[in-house]
């Protein structure tokens, strides 16, 4: 799809003339120039090509171009001419990416109409979690071992027992798929829990003032000549702020209640962070030997790096035979290059021996394969035994010469990053509060990720490397924030149908064809979103894979977690404010902070419906999940060349960018805050988000419970991120709702719903001081005394060095 899409946008640049395509890259750099210019900039204003470089405009080059500009404007106009086909200056590509984007999405204004919409919104997302449903009944009765797989197994009671896990306690859920999986499913009891003591005291006593003052709006406009109040469009906008108009009274009541809104729900998140700190405390206590009593010390230095002198430094700190081993990261590239060879050696040998099973064993059935164009077929069962044997020989040979390596040899192997375990999780817990030596980013130490998720790769990078790949990283986040309208734009200018229309046998078979002219005109009206916004995950996981050194592979999640829910609050939530352009926003902001106060209180209020059929898809979106239909496809087709039980491993886990416990907390999050951001604006999204929250609870209890692998614990870092979204989403809560009951010339209820900002700093910076990252040291004494940690066979050691 995005080589075609990007192949098509060569072949339509490259029919226009060379010259005439420099000259609207020279137009666009430039932008507006003088007023002789503006004629040519009403023709080439389609191209999204100016929005992306308008704001890196060079003085100096606008004066060099000023005298360019008079000889190539008439070729200028015809290569404009040849991209707009002949079209008017007025037409959909001549929008700016962000009005794309918005209309793509389905973003618009509340209109007489919306009941209606969201009565059809309700009915379509109904039949289709229906449907979802019944086909889930039938594919989990044909393919057990993708949709119940661990209950198979015997890790978990049969799932009617339990409802499919909707009866499942807490504790329970996380007995079988972990704290992360438990606390995912707790933050949707939290998200049922704010709509609960949001949404009944305003649903009676706000919707029935909002209902009466639509039906009797004040007849005194005088004293909101200068404030943002909206007028109903429809009757679902009665039961919203549309309906308060320029009444004095219930805007003073309103502000009140931004206080009450702030203050409850902060009191809701100390509570849930409160009892988090007990499960996490309990959790750390609870890890298994080694990790329990292991930590990951960082930034070694040079003279320290082998596994017998990084031993020898902290038996001299820590003495009376308190440290057990010690194991220095290497690097093991050679290895790692034969373990590769021998992994596809064996996937090969298992194919041919499935394949040789199929045909009954059969001796003159026995697969046979070629290995070179012109020699004769050999025997492939015996040849990647061979191979397989062969490649054995070769990794243990290597493997002996590591560990036999003397010390000048394993200072070169050996990186800057090691694991020393001691025997006493006590120990542990107490080096880890102490400086080792004067130079404080020497011998860092924090607690060691579970064996088996090291990221073993990313701790060889040195110091210097990993502040340069973090900048990298930073900045190419940055590149996708800022960029997302801009390149949406351009890309309309290309994918559209006018454009497809152009090829000569397709115009004649869309001028024969209406109904199918009427498909790609759906088509292409959301075929951009679902292309960026598919790929937006993926995207933000690769750069930080690429980028960000991290101590475990589950922690690119959080990674994932943090910039995916900001960018969804910046793009669906706040999208209506941002106008053409984040960057320009930005310098907007700086430069009239008070502005966006009646930005956002003069867009959010009119676009309630919209974000009440967003919240009503999510429904369907959420149950889709049970269906697994990406892994039950991996499976068929691993399955047609394996046996079930190694398809099965081939076609988990399921895809970590999308599905992972990163992407599915920043997607819970969202919701949360466009129902906490609409609670007072339209108190009816409560119920939308309600109903949201308690499908994924059904969901996510299925899912983690009874078909999903398990995951590689962070012991609830995930949650914790999830409320410290929440709090910080308040803030945009409080300033929406101040911009809409502003009063002019001091702003009146407005500053008074302004203030509540200081309750929030105060309750959020109590909330922060929670400690819960470490154990605290009377639990580190309580849990060495009653022995709460068992032992495990996992080693700190690369794999490679143990398989």
């Amino acid at each position: 799809g995005p080589l075609w899409l990007t192949s098509f946008g060569l072949r339509s640049m490259a029919r226009l003339p060379w010259r005439n395509f420099a000259v609207l890259l020279l137009c666009a750099a430039v932008g507006s120039i003088g007023d002789d210019a503006v004629d040519l900039e009403d023709e080439v204003q389609h191209l999204s090509l100016i929005q992306v470089t308008a704001h890196f405009n060079i003085s100096t080059l606008k004066e060099r171009a000023e005298d360019m500009l008079s000889m190539f404007k008439e070729d200028a106009a015809k290569a404009a001419q040849a991209v707009t086909r002949g079209k008017p200056k007025q037409g959909p590509n001549d929008k700016k990416g962000s009005e794309v984007y918005q209309e793509q999405l389905g973003l618009k204004k509340n209109s007489g109409g919306d009941v209606e919409t969201l009565r059809t919104s309700f009915v379509f997302n109904m039949l289709l979690i229906i449907t979802y449903l019944g086909l889930f009944a039938l594919l989990q009765h044909f393919q057990p071992i993708v949709y119940l797989n661990n209950s198979q197994r015997g890790r978990t009671p049969p799932p009617r027992e339990s409802y499919y896990g909707f009866c499942l306690s807490l504790d329970q859920i996380q007995d079988y798929a972990g704290l992360d999986g438990a606390l995912l499913v707790e933050f949707c009891h939290l998200g049922m829990r704010i709509c609960l003591y949001l949404g009944v005291p305003l649903a009676l006593l706000c919707l029935p003032a909002y209902f009466w003052l639509g039906k009797h709006p004040s007849q005194d406009d005088s004293q909101c000549s200068r404030t943002v109040h909206h007028t109903p469009r429809s009757s679902l906008d009665l039961f919203s702020i549309a309906s308060l108009r320029c009444n004095q009274t219930m805007r003073w009541f309103l502000a009140l209640f931004v206080w009450f809104v702030v203050y409850l729900v902060q009191r809701m998140l100390w509570d849930a962070q409160k009892r988090f700190v007990q499960m996490r405390i309990a959790w750390l206590q609870q890890r298994p030997k080694p990790q329990s009593s292991t930590i990951l010390v960082s930034n070694i230095p040079p003279r320290y790096r082998s596994d017998k002198k990084l031993k020898d430094y902290f038996e001299r700190l820590f003495p009376d035979g308190t440290i057990e081993r010690v194991y220095i990261v290497k690097h093991l590239e050679t290895l790692m290059s034969l373990l590769h060879d021998f992994d596809d050696a064996e996937q090969k040998l298992h194919e041919s021996h499935y394949e040789w099973l199929q045909h009954d064993q059969d001796p003159d059935q026995r697969p046979k394969m070629m290995l070179t164009t012109e020699g004769e077929p050999v025997d492939s069962i015996e040849h990647f035994t061979r191979l397989v044997e062969h490649l054995t020989r070769l990794i243990e040979l290597e493997r002996s010469q590591i560990h036999s390596a003397d010390s000048f040899t394993q200072e070169s192997l050996s990186g800057a990053s090691g694991f020393v375990t001691f025997k006493a999780s006590r120990d542990a817990e107490m080096a880890l509060r102490l400086r080792l030596e004067p130079e404080g980013h020497l011998f860092t130490m924090q607690y060691a990720p579970a064996p088996r998720d090291v990221a073993y790769g990313d701790l060889l990078t040195t110091p210097g490397q990993r502040q340069l790949s973090h900048m990298v990283g930073y900045m190419l986040i940055l590149a996708v924030f800022i960029l997302f309208f801009p390149l949406i734009g351009l890309t309309s200018s290309i994918i559209n149908l006018e454009n497809l229309e152009a090829v000569g046998f397709i115009k004649q078979i869309l001028n024969g064809s209406g109904w199918l002219q009427s498909v790609l005109e759906g088509v292409f009206a959301t075929l951009l979103l679902a292309l960026f916004m598919g790929i937006l995950p993926t995207t933000l996981s690769f750069i930080i894979d690429k980028t960000f050194t991290l101590t475990s592979s589950a922690e690119s999640q959080l990674y994932l977690q943090e910039w995916y829910y900001w960018f969804q609050v910046i793009f669906v939530l706040l999208v209506t404010a941002i106008g053409t352009s984040l960057w320009q926003r930005f310098n907007d902001v700086l430069a009239s902070p008070k502005g966006v106060l009646f930005d956002l209180a003069g867009n959010l209020p009119n676009t309630s419906t919209f974000y009440m059929n967003y919240v009503i898809l999510q429904w369907s979106v959420s149950v889709l999940n049970v269906l697994r239909y990406q892994n039950l496809v991996k499976f068929m087709a691993w399955n047609t060349i394996c046996d079930e039980t190694r398809a099965k491993q081939k076609s988990e886990p399921e895809d970590p960018d999308y599905y992972g416990v990163g992407s599915r907390s920043a997607r819970l999050s969202l919701v949360l805050a466009i129902g906490l951001v609409f609670s007072l604006l339209s108190p009816l999204v409560l119920v939308m988000v309600f109903v949201f929250f308690l499908v994924n609870r059904a969901v996510f209890s299925y899912l983690l419970v009874f078909a999903e692998e398990l995951k590689p614990d962070l012991g609830g870092k995930f949650w914790a991120l999830q409320l410290r979204h929440v709090h910080l989403v308040l803030p945009i809560f409080v300033l929406v709702m101040s911009g809409c009951i502003w009063m002019e010339p001091y702003g009146g209820p407005g500053m008074l719903a302004l203030l509540s900002l200081g309750i929030w700093a105060y309750e959020y910076s109590r909330w922060s001081d929670i400690l819960w990252e470490t154990l605290p040291f009377r639990a580190v004494v309580e849990g060495a005394e009653q022995c709460i940690s068992h032992p495990s066979e996992e080693v700190y050691m690369q794999e490679e060095l143990t398989r």
